[in-house]
């Protein structure tokens, strides 16, 4: 049976002993889902229901110990036939509160950390939810309870956590988050923030883990949950005559072990013959979340349909866990990705390109059934048709005013229309013998740039009449896919089927580029993104990378790999916080991009997501694909 090591690290008072003496008694009987904990060492389970009698009684709470305890607590599933499966199991390794707040000479070696901190299977750092609120309401941080705490308990312990491996899942577990709801404390994303930004300690050990790509969550809980207890004046907790504990959120830390340790070692393809069934399920996250409990429980028969229970149980409460705390998630992936608030689907054909007015109310998108619409994006309806394309596959691209509107098709031309009236305002501008592929406009509206399968990259400048050709770029020896232009106006990059990118300095001079990148592609190259700050262009290939690279100097900073299938279509947020990527492998996935590090996963469409848009404020994403399809996603 799998047993899975987590270490509780905290200083004196921060409720750690409570806290796993109140999650044995919640779950000590069988839950509606049919889940309980068992205790083998019978020792053991006296000294946990010891403990809780001292929670509940009058009198005063358990005391600070300087002792290393193990409780080992076995996760079994009892079906309606009350047939007893047990699945796995879990060891807390509570070091005493004593021994983070003073760390003696030689207790580092008595105690192995250096041996039991590296290969545990989670650790958990309990974050005393008294001091946290002390923090929160103290701005100037002059407590001193509080400068104790953050000078000397949490350095230690965040010592403690950069011993961990790469692998290792670090919870955060805030306690006492009744204290927070009762004093109005309680928004997850402010506490974030304020630790994020006042506690170097913190931020420095965040930072690295999430650029490891590791899992680093920040877990509210309480062991003994609402109004069982009051803050006194001196900053003692009293218990409430006759009130009884209502935990809360105690079994999130536990199911969480389970799955990000499956998760890792799936990452690290460690499929252990115990570990197997597992990856299996972990695979099918989504799907499993969404089955009924009853039902699963109906059908447990045996150890392998009893962890397959297991699993959709803990998926259920991580799913509403993720839902009300969508700030909880530091780092590495979110297990559940958000819902499209939208779903777009009066296009006929493929969802060809897609963008927002300067606004963010409203979207607009073109398609190959030769139509551009304008949708009203809270309301999620549609505003308004363009019809007057007499080709497939169109491109649009609007100016920054929201009063010119562009486009480009399968018949060689470009157009510029009323983007109010829907009136062409010139002749459509001819010089591109083969379709258009790739079509932007430079900040400024006065220019329009095209990529197309003749193999060249043409430049027009807009004039009173219309518009001309005043360069035709001709140094690509395949189809030009991709065009992006920096915010700036000044540097061009063009890409397509020859698997190189070419770097262009705007305005061009002499037709000739101003760099070619040294490190080829080893495919074509679909899409292209600059960021707004100018420095950093992502391109995105048909080997199912991502390459993120730097414009000063024009090297590689990392690639990114995720995706199953080509890459065809990108888009930076305007704070350059996120990256989005779309992929034939009908998903988007959705990066850090300070770190290089997945997010999430976006899933719906059914087919290639052709097109990505951020809107201006960050907040929302568009994605259009070849499913005829457009959704909108909050992104946070």
């Amino acid at each position: 049976m799998k047993n899975y090591n987590i270490i509780i690290l905290g200083p004196s008072g921060a409720g750690k002993t409570v806290f796993v003496a109140s999650l044995f008694r919640q779950l000590s009987t069988s839950t509606r889902e049919g889940l309980f904990l068992e205790v083998p060492d019978h020792q053991q389970c006296i000294k946990l229901n010891e403990i809780y009698a001292q929670i509940i009684a009058k009198g005063p709470w358990p005391y600070a110990t300087r002792e290393l305890t193990k409780n080992t607590f076995t996760c079994c599933v009892k079906n309606p036939s009350l047939e007893n499966f047990p699945v796995c199991q879990f060891t807390y390794i509570d070091y005493g509160g004593g021994i983070i707040t003073d760390i003696l000479p030689g207790e580092y070696e008595v105690l192995d950390f250096d041996k039991n901190v590296p290969n545990a299977d989670a650790v958990l750092v309990m974050i005393d939810g008294l001091k946290l609120l002390k923090f929160m309401q103290d701005k100037d941080l002059n407590t001193e309870d509080v400068n104790r705490w953050l000078q000397k308990h949490l350095p230690n312990m965040m010592k403690l956590v950069h011993k961990c491996n790469r692998d290792t899942p670090v919870h955060f577990i805030i306690s006492k988050w009744d204290l927070l709801v009762e004093c109005r404390c309680d928004d997850l994303s402010e506490v974030r923030k304020r630790l994020l930004e006042k506690v170097p300690d913190f931020k420095n050990v965040v930072h690295s883990r999430v650029k490891a790509g590791c899992p680093v969550r920040l877990i509210p809980v309480s062991s003994i949950g609402m109004d069982f207890a009051t803050l006194q004046p001196d900053g003692s907790m009293k218990k409430k005559p006759g009130a009884i504990p209502k935990p809360f959120q105690l079994e999130i830390p536990i199911a969480y072990v389970l799955i990000d340790r499956v998760k890792s070692d799936l990452k690290a393809l460690k499929p252990s013959s115990e570990n197997i069934l597992l990856l299996d399920l972990v695979k099918k996250l989504k799907e499993l979340a969404h089955v009924d409990q009853e039902k699963s429980l109906q059908e447990v028969k045996d150890r392998e349909t009893a962890l397959k229970h297991l699993v959709i149980s803990f998926l259920k409460h991580l799913k509403d866990f993720e839902e009300r705390f969508p700030k909880a998630n530091l780092g590495g992936e979110v297990l559940f990705a958000p819902e499209p608030i939208h779903n777009f689907t009066k296009h006929e054909k493929v969802v060809c390109s897609l963008g927002f007015t300067s606004d963010g109310k409203t979207l607009f998108s073109s398609s190959d059934d030769r139509t551009v619409l304008f949708w009203d994006v809270a309301r999620g309806n549609l505003q308004k048709k363009f019809v007057q394309e007499k080709s497939d596959w169109v491109l649009a691209n609007i100016s920054q005013d929201n009063k010119l509107l562009f486009t480009a098709s399968a018949d060689k031309s470009i157009k510029v229309w009323d983007a109010n009236t829907g009136k062409l305002l010139y002749k459509p501008l001819k010089g591109h013998s083969e379709p258009i592929d790739g079509f932007v406009v430079s900040p400024d509206g006065s220019t329009l740039i095209s990529g197309s399968r003749d193999r060249t990259v043409k430049i027009w400048q807009l004039e009173t009449n219309g518009g001309r050709v005043i360069h035709s770029l001709s140094e690509h020896q395949g189809y030009v896919y991709a065009l992006a232009v920096s915010p700036n106006g000044q540097t061009l990059a063009t890409a397509g089927t020859n698997k190189k990118m070419l770097i262009w300095e705007l305005p061009i001079k002499d037709d000739k580029f101003l760099k070619f990148l040294t490190l080829k592609h080893p495919s074509f190259i679909k899409a292209l993104a600059f960021s707004s700050d100018d420095k950093m262009l992502v391109s995105g290939c048909g080997d199912k990378t991502i390459y993120v690279w730097d414009t000063k100097t024009w090297n590689l900073k990392y690639n990114l790999e995720g995706h199953s299938g080509a890459i065809w279509s990108l888009a930076i947020s305007p704070d350059n916080r996120i990256l989005a990527s779309g992929s034939n492998d009908c998903t988007i996935k959705v990066w850090n991009l300070s770190t290089g590090t997945l997010k999430t996963t976006l899933t719906g469409h059914t087919g290639i997501i052709t097109t990505l848009a951020f809107s201006p404020d960050n907040q929302t994403l568009a994605s259009g694909s070849d499913d005829k399809t457009i959704k909108i996603w909050r992104i946070v």
